[in-house]
């Protein structure tokens, strides 16, 4: 049987994301569920998701916790990347226009 994959494209990149089946997974994804702030402040995480099963199924749902964690931190390194870059070429633009 198929693992899950995924592909994430734009017009600048493409990148394939697979899961490794003789890795250990988990249904307590690191991208999802509170943020370690709201766990570190005493909140109890009512919707952590349950432990999953020795079954097909089970395997499949921990190793999907996985690619989306994996999708997750890839997409959000890109978005900080490009904030930073944006950032930057304000500050340029700022200081090139003669700005405040």
């Amino acid at each position: 049987m198929s693992t899950p994959s995924a592909i994430y494209s734009n017009p600048s990149t493409t990148k394939h994301f697979t899961i490794n089946k003789t890795d250990k997974h988990t249904t307590n994804g690191k991208t999802t569920g509170p943020s370690q702030f709201v766990l570190d402040a005493g909140i109890i995480d009512k919707d952590q998701p349950s432990t999953p099963n020795q079954t097909y199924l089970g395997d499949l749902r921990s190793q999907v916790t996985t690619l989306q964690d994996d999708l997750n931190e890839f997409l959000t390194e890109r978005m900080q990347r490009e904030n930073s870059i944006g950032k930057e070429e304000e500050w340029e633009k700022t200081l090139l226009d003669g700005g405040e």
